[in-house]
């Protein structure tokens, strides 16, 4: 019998997930404990608001979550700096960051050979992984599944730009949700992807009444993409070790729910006539 707990205890230990603490650092986040400062940089945009605060960029609540827990895993304080929507990655160029966080974010060449470093979570929690689209109730579609020739707006990082580009749109880039939904509702886009429950939700607010809910779902990439300023596999393991810890404690669904609830109290702002410049 002890001979079987030990065996059992034994292979416990190989299979279960490596937590950040067990992991070494990488040259790149080595400099981060040397310096005793992360600097990240995120997604950064006005939010609604009846004073000049509408004026004001401020952090993505979602990468700003992430920004702090990865602070955390180091034991370090972390600044945060506003990265371009335009191009996102001239703060690694740069070296003015230490890491990249933009939601689901693919930046050029990450694909074929990356330039930069990367982590980042396989999809997003179960309850936000479906995408949706929004169309005014009278606007005819291609058919089912296609959507060639169509021009969608959707937030810079959105996990559904792939499957949207892949069905033949063409995508129209925002710096957060609520800038899309805007300026789908001023028509520059014949479409409006989202998450689905979020989407939902503004269906039920009167502003909205006159749009509706496509059948399809679309299907999400990868989520909470952390990029480095160059290749540090060490540095991308300890990453990948403080995604997989925040997934499992909770965090990534949190900032989810944030991030959903967010774009709807952000909507009814605007539908109370604040501003979003």
């Amino acid at each position: 019998m002890l001979v079987l707990v030990l065996l059992g205890l034994a292979g416990y230990g190989l299979s279960r997930p490596q937590l950040p603490g067990e992991v070494a650092l990488g040259p790149t986040l080595a400099a981060v404990a040397e310096r005793q400062v992360l600097r990240v940089g995120v997604r950064s945009y006005p939010r609604p608001s009846a004073t000049d605060a509408a004026l004001e960029a401020v952090p993505d609540e979602f990468d700003q979550a992430l920004a702090q827990a990865l602070g955390q895993y180091l034991g370090v304080p972390v600044v945060l700096l506003g990265a371009s929507a335009d191009d996102p990655g001239r703060l690694l160029r740069e070296a003015r960051v230490d890491l990249l966080i933009a939601g689901s974010l693919a930046l050029p060449g990450a694909a074929t050979g990356p330039v930069f470093g990367h982590a980042a979570l396989s999809q997003p929690p179960a309850g936000y992984r479906q995408g949706g689209l929004l169309v005014l109730r009278n606007r005819s579609l291609p058919a089912a599944g296609s959507l060639a020739g169509q021009s969608v707006c959707l937030a810079v990082g959105s996990p559904w730009r792939a499957d949207v580009v892949e069905r033949g749109a063409r995508v129209q880039p925002y710096a957060s949700s609520i800038r899309a939904a805007v300026a789908f509702m001023s028509g520059e886009c014949s479409l409006l992807a989202d998450e689905q429950s979020a989407l939902k939700v503004l269906q039920s607010q009167d502003d909205w009444r006159f749009y509706r809910l496509l059948p399809d779902s679309l299907a999400a990439a990868e989520d909470a993409s952390i990029y480095l300023p160059r290749q540090d596999p060490q540095s991308q393991k300890f990453l990948q070790a403080a995604l997989a810890d925040w997934k499992r404690r909770g965090g990534q669904e949190q900032a989810w729910a944030l991030r959903s609830s967010t774009l709807i109290v952000d909507s009814l702002k605007l539908a109370e006539g604040l501003m979003c410049h």
